[in-house]
């Protein structure tokens, strides 16, 4: 009963953090970033972050009390899971998704971003993979039940947030899924400018990163929607990962977009105390379509980059004295 309190308490208070969780954060860039390669070019990279708990605390006997409240018994303190941040980007090259696949049968709790209507997602996600030669997260990503929980607001909570019509667009998804046959080659969209321009494409995704150092920098971008659109789903997406850090789990993943990462990963480092362990970056998009096509086949094990670890402080030597005689410097 008390461990459940306590774990609501650390909940709630990550829920009230939420205006404050830009403060201390990474660089954008220590989850994704765009790179330059000679064998492939520009090439936007994603990352696995691996964290290891704190130490479980120590047994303490209470005063007075012989020993009988705590301290006693052969029951070992309860180790906290380890946690794997998989940053995402939701269009991307299918080598990228399977390497993420790979990674997610390692864990035996996946926390997830929403990623809306699964027909709908997979209509519109198999139409873009058509037109841009990208895979879409939500086709190649599977969902399981039994190790999956959201950490997210539903669609259709984060829809009356940002103050949307939540019937009108039931009608639209709808109206979409009846046109399900619907079919649009590469010259029907050269010649649709306004479908072209709402369409992702690789060139959109590296321009995007390029001027985004920061997660506040693309919180920009989103106008009034940011608060809704980036922090409180942030406090979510904490909430249950703290819940999920005490919880009997040998290691946890939140798959969630980049752009959610710095904040995430501050909390859970100055308030859970986690500690980041290593990093593996894998390639997410490739600018070039034609290498794309080229290492389709291919599978990513990703590179892999120690934590940097900070120098320790060398103290200059004191310079030496002359010794004197016996007795000397004794007061």
């Amino acid at each position: 009963m008390q461990s459940k309190t306590l774990v609501s308490a650390l909940v709630l208070s990550a829920l009230l953090a939420a205006p404050a969780l830009a403060e201390g954060e990474k660089s954008l860039s220590e989850f994704t970033k765009v790179e330059k390669r000679p064998e492939v070019g520009e090439v936007v990279r994603c990352s696995i972050r691996t964290y290891a708990p704190p130490p479980p605390p120590k047994k303490r006997a209470m005063p007075g009390m012989g020993g009988m409240m705590g301290g006693g018994g052969k029951s070992k303190p309860f180790k906290r899971p380890e946690i794997v941040l998989i940053s995402m980007i939701h269009m991307g090259e299918k080598g990228f998704f399977q390497a993420v696949n790979q990674e997610l049968a390692k864990c035996d709790l996946v926390l997830y971003e929403e990623q809306g209507d699964s027909d709908l997602g997979g209509l519109s996600g198999k139409m873009i993979s058509e037109l841009t030669g990208l895979a879409f997260q939500g086709s190649e990503i599977p969902f399981n039940k039994e190790t999956w929980r959201s950490a997210d607001l539903s669609q259709d909570s984060l829809f009356r947030m940002l103050g949307m019509d939540v019937e009108q667009l039931k009608r639209m998804k709808k109206m979409m899924k009846n046109m399900g046959g619907f079919k649009m080659d590469k010259r029907m969209l050269e010649s649709n400018p306004m479908m072209k321009q709402m369409l992702p494409s690789r060139e959109k995704i590296m321009a995007q990163l390029r001027t985004s150092g920061s997660s506040d920098k693309m919180a920009e971008g989103f106008g009034d929607m940011a608060d809704v659109i980036l922090y409180q789903r942030n406090a979510i997406a904490i909430g249950e990962l703290t819940k999920a850090s005490h919880e009997a789990h040998k290691r946890v993943a939140l798959i969630y977009g980049a752009a959610h990462m710095p904040g995430i990963e501050a909390y859970m480092t100055k308030t859970l105390h986690y500690k980041h362990t290593g990093t593996t970056w894998l390639d997410a998009v490739y600018g070039d379509e034609e290498v794309s096509k080229a290492r389709a086949g291919e599978s990513q094990t990703g590179d892999s980059e120690a934590p940097s670890t900070p120098q320790p402080k060398v103290r200059p030597k004191k310079p030496a004295t002359k010794a004197g005689k016996k007795g000397e410097g004794w007061f």
